[in-house]
């Protein structure tokens, strides 16, 4: 097989079935006939960042790594954002960018060049020009290296030329580190800390979200009658209508009523980089059952169990706790989180009300995507998920623009799943053109625009600091009418009155394409809730 065939290969082999981006020519155009001939279909997405998070996200969904294509120069560099989202959220993605047979330095041509594989080094997990005389070992061992914990992108360079060039059989492997076995004394440690615990807390990260993960987490919270608290990425490994089930942890003020009560915590596949900036702020024991062997905790671990988190808790057996939570002091902090964060009573459309009137007229089931922004606090306390991905947004890296995408990318990899994009105005701007994306595929999403006319987020933190506002507002736009430019069915409400009756017309036109509801919100409360958040 050419280089470009034994690329393609070996991620048909991995399970992949799609694959996103925008060709410039050269590579890019052998990868694409090479997928069509393996089965894999090639989306055209309306950028290199958008292709990104849906490839991104179709990999965080199947377990199979996600694969986005970029042509030399500009496609390459507008990838960035994206392959960072996968970087810091943990997805193994293949990023495949076309560049020239000859660098300036062997004589080659200055004009769109670039040290591409220089750029890519520092946020992905391996990096590399691939020549065919490298061997198919070698594409191999990139594609396990993406699949090994922590999960991640890897980039591969590749010209035109080499592109189309029989690959040499063997090569020289970059073996992938191996995860050692369970070790007994911090087992037996592990299990002593538990049993002495009256108040243990399980924070739930994203190293959790498999069905196999989220069954062994209730039977260790049940057994040690823990309260239990969930990253946003980890929503729905616990499902929310469970008692033990508290809210979500971010590493803020909100959470403390909890974990600050409690006299030992359990990281239960947390990975650091989904916590705030903020100071750890509690000094009880850690335990922590993790995937990867080097997270750097905010806390030094008293115990650390590396493994599977399933064969974790299977080692740590039968534990004969002395304590656990009352059922009243459980209720209580629920409740207490839900109010504490509420944005309160108003009679205009809140992020509240929409969340809420989602939940009453959404299939059972939908799957939602979030933007970073300020509305994205009331859909984590509000929306009820009941199984691991029942939420997805960007969190270690926080980024805009990635809702509608990600939207996208569930439709495609996972389309019994109902699925409801949910964005702020700033994050529906820098991707807008995926509207065409969404109505070219015919997919059944529907994504619903916050719409305040402004960056919300950074708006209330300019305030804070008693600063201007500058450069934080905007006029509205009217999405629903740019949604139907392109092809995609639009509403535009104001009235709170009128919401039900709109999105519960939105989810039934879904059936035959995207349709976008923009709904203009009062946003007066956001500043206080992320008061009552962050402190």
């Amino acid at each position: 097989m050419t280089l470009a065939e034994t690329i393609i290969a070996a991620l048909h082999a991995r399970g992949t079935r799609h694959m996103f981006g925008v060709p410039g020519g050269g590579s890019s155009l052998d990868l694409i006939e090479a997928a069509r001939e393996r089965g894999i279909a090639f989306v055209l997405s309306g950028s290199e960042t958008s292709g990104a998070f849906m490839a991104a996200v179709t990999a965080e969904l199947t377990g199979a790594p996600g694969a986005i294509l970029a042509g030399v120069g500009p496609g390459a560099a507008a990838a960035v954002n994206g392959i960072a989202y996968a970087g810091l959220e943990r997805a193994p993605v293949v990023m495949l960018t076309d560049c020239k047979d000859k660098t300036p330095e062997d004589g080659g041509s200055l004009h769109q060049s670039f040290d591409q594989t220089a750029m890519f080094a520092p946020i992905t997990k391996a990096a590399t020009r691939l020549r065919p005389a490298d061997g198919a070992s070698a594409v191999d061992a990139l594609l396990e290296l993406a699949l090994t914990p922590p999960l991640g992108p890897i980039h591969i360079d590749m010209s035109s030329g080499d592109a189309i060039l029989p690959m040499a059989a063997g090569g020289n492997a970059l073996l992938a580190p191996t995860t050692p076995g369970l070790d007994g004394d911090a087992i037996a440690a592990a299990r002593e800390l538990l049993a002495k615990s009256q108040r243990p807390v399980i924070l739930v990260g994203l190293e959790a979200r498999d069905d196999a993960a989220a069954h062994a987490l209730t039977d260790l919270a049940e057994a040690l009658g823990a309260a239990v608290m969930t990253t946003y990425k980890a929503k729905g490994v616990m499902e929310d209508g469970n008692a033990r089930l508290i809210g979500p942890f971010t590493g803020a003020a909100a959470e403390a009523a909890c974990v600050g009560k409690a006299d030992l915590i359990v990281l239960y596949g947390l990975d650091p980089v989904e916590l705030v900036p903020i100071s750890w702020a509690y000094s009880v024991p850690l335990v922590e059952l993790s995937l990867a062997p080097d997270h750097r905790q905010p806390a030094t671990p008293a115990v650390k169990l590396v493994g599977p988190l399933v064969d974790s808790v299977a080692a740590l057996g039968a534990i004969s706790s002395i304590g656990g939570w009352p059922t009243d002091d459980l209720g209580a902090l629920k409740a207490g989180m839900r109010d504490v964060l509420a944005l309160g009573a108003s009679s205009s459309v809140t992020m509240d009300s929409i969340v809420d009137t989602l939940a009453a007229t959404a299939p059972a089931g939908t799957r939602m995507t979030v933007d970073a922004g300020a509305h994205m606090f009331s859909v984590f306390q509000r929306w009820s998920a009941a199984r691991p991905f029942g939420v997805m947004k960007s969190n270690g890296l926080s980024t805009m623009g990635f809702a509608l995408p990600a939207a996208i990318g569930s439709a495609l990899a996972d389309p019994d799943t109902p699925v409801c994009a949910v964005t702020g105005d700033g994050g529906m701007m820098m991707c807008l053109a995926e509207l065409a994306t969404a109505a070219r595929l015919k997919l059944p999403i529907v994504t619903v625009v916050a719409n305040d006319a402004a960056l919300s987020l950074i708006d209330i933190k300019q305030q804070r600091q008693q600063r201007p506002s500058v450069g934080v507002r905007y006029p509205r736009v009217d999405f629903a009418a740019a949604a139907r430019g392109f092809g995609v069915r639009g509403f535009r409400v104001d009235d709170v009155g009128k919401l039900t009756p709109i999105l519960a017309e939105a989810f039934r036109a879904a059936a035959h394409g995207p349709v976008l509801v923009d709904v203009g919100i009062d946003a007066a409360g956001y500043g206080a809730q992320l008061e009552a958040l962050r402190g």
